[in-house]
């Protein structure tokens, strides 16, 4: 019945989101290197955000992760703007490790990335700070690039949250995960439905900037509070970096920008082999997603 509650609070703050992005025209323009041919409201995201701030400002559950929620705010406002304004790449970044740097230093971060058999434990020592925004800030683009096809960055997401559900402990942060579900199943319903439905609802920049950004971090809260190794986290982000590395060296190789988009992507490859099929498209990488994540849990 509580989770009823909440199903019902982000339908309203979902609607409300809705008619606004209609009254201002906040739509996704088609363009040639996108797949959509119709304008479609890209703002499901502010609602995202919006309902993991109301959680946050009326329930305490982990310090840590309500203090990523919070800070994560700037990086959704600049996706929001980017949305509007299409800012430069450097502004962007700009807008990303502000935030970053400032949960770097206060307390969200680690000195190592785990204990192995053979090689013992990998020590960050002065090189932490780098190595953890030269992370954070592939992370973040990585995600960025896989909201190519609908409802793949949100299938992703769900996965995720599911999965680290599964492996923390703590009855508090189960109880805030589950909550944070709540819109991304909801968006991600409303992602995939047809393009030419009137209710279609993308999550636009300011989603996927700052589910990358709240990725980074809740995947660094989980080793640093709880103890999980990296061994077992890192599974869940395996095709947004490798996505990110495969088409970052193709555009080198082929002496292209690194910010000039493109459509080399895998899961655009795929999704123009079966036909612009984003249900299916999606639907294929989920189940290898889920896949990968139970064999090398296992293993």
């Amino acid at each position: 019945m509580l989770y009823f509650k909440f199903v019902v609070i982000y339908f309203i703050l979902f609607s409300f989101i809705f008619l606004i992005s209609k009254y201002f025209n906040w739509v996704d323009e088609p363009n040639k290197r996108k797949i959509h041919k119709f304008p479609i409201y890209n703002t499901s995201g502010l609602a995202l955000y919006l309902f993991y701030a109301v959680i946050i400002s009326q329930y305490e559950f982990n310090h840590n992760i309500e203090l990523i929620i919070a800070t994560g705010s700037f990086v959704c406002l600049g996706g929001f703007i980017d949305d509007r304004k299409n800012i430069r790449p450097i502004t962007k970044l700009i807008i990303i490790f502000i935030p970053s740097i400032y949960l770097l230093n206060n307390g969200i971060t680690i000195s190592d990335i785990g204990k192995y058999e053979y090689i013992g434990l990998i020590n960050l020592g002065k090189f932490s700070i780098p190595f953890l925004v030269l992370a954070i800030g592939l992370l973040i683009n990585a995600t960025n690039y896989i909201d190519g096809v609908d409802g793949l960055l949100l299938g992703l997401f769900i996965t995720s949250l599911v999965y680290y559900l599964c492996l923390v402990d703590s009855i508090e942060v189960q109880n805030l995960l589950k909550l944070l579900l709540i819109p991304v199943v909801i968006n991600f319903i409303f992602n995939i439905i047809p393009h030419k439905t009137s209710i279609k609802f993308f999550s636009g920049d300011c989603g996927s900037l700052f589910i990358g950004f709240f990725m980074s971090f809740l995947t660094i809260s989980l080793y640093k509070e709880f103890n999980i190794h990296p061994v077992y986290l890192i599974w869940p982000l395996w095709y947004p970096v490798y996505d990110f590395l495969y088409v970052s060296i193709n555009r080198l190789v082929k002496n292209r920008s690194l910010f000039t988009p493109d459509k080399t992507h895998l899961h655009q490859i795929i999704f123009y082999r079966l036909n612009q099929n984003h249900i299916l498209t999606t639907f294929i990488f989920l189940v290898i997603n889920i896949i990968i994540i139970l064999i090398s849990y296992y293993l």
